[in-house]
């Protein structure tokens, strides 16, 4: 499975992740954010979505980023959020259209 190189996107609207296979992939933190899947964003029991996607403010920036172990990215956003593990392997099984 392609791991990270780099993942850039620290006080950005934009996480950018170039793959260690060369390939690179953009998200707007936005995006990430509807994405979550925090347990306060879907739900564990029946996977219904939590979250009101028109509820996530357009001007999202990433205020902080770290990894968690070998598989995922934890981002913190703008708005406050900041309980969700973004996994690589689901990354690359959703990339955003190029």
């Amino acid at each position: 499975m392609p791991m990270p190189a780099e993942i850039i996107g620290l006080g950005q609207p934009t996480v950018r992740i170039v793959w260690d296979e060369g390939d690179e992939d953009t998200w707007t933190a936005r995006d990430l954010r509807i994405r979550c899947t925090c347990a306060h964003c879907q739900s564990e029991l029946t996977g219904e979505r939590l979250l009101d996607p028109t509820t996530v403010p357009a001007d999202l920036h990433v205020t902080e980023m770290s990894l968690v172990g070998n598989y995922g990215l934890s981002i913190h956003f703008s708005d406050g959020h900041s309980t969700g593990i973004y996994r690589f392997k689901e990354l690359l099984a959703r990339r955003p259209p190029r």
